[in-house]
């Protein structure tokens, strides 16, 4: 690989890295939306917000397994 696909690499990784963050926040966020009540929230509201924790919950997962693969890459070479 040439210097130039090892830094690409590494700025893959970084930013696999930041989105795996940013998504479990965002999920953790929306967990908490299921928890804490208010006026107005119906069942339905509920698993709408908890199947919306789960898909985002999935994309970092995603991101987090896509962020490994780029970092053994970058460790092969």
């Amino acid at each position: 690989m040439s210097e130039r696909e090892l830094k690409d690499l590494k700025l893959k990784v970084i930013d696999y890295r930041r989105f795996s963050f940013i998504f479990m926040i965002l999920s953790m966020f929306l967990y908490i939306g299921t928890l804490i009540p208010f006026q107005g929230k119906t069942v339905e509201k509920t698993e709408i917000l908890t199947c919306s924790c789960l898909g985002v919950m999935i994309i970092a997962l995603l991101f987090f397994w896509r962020m490994q693969v780029a970092k053994k890459k970058l460790e092969k070479h």
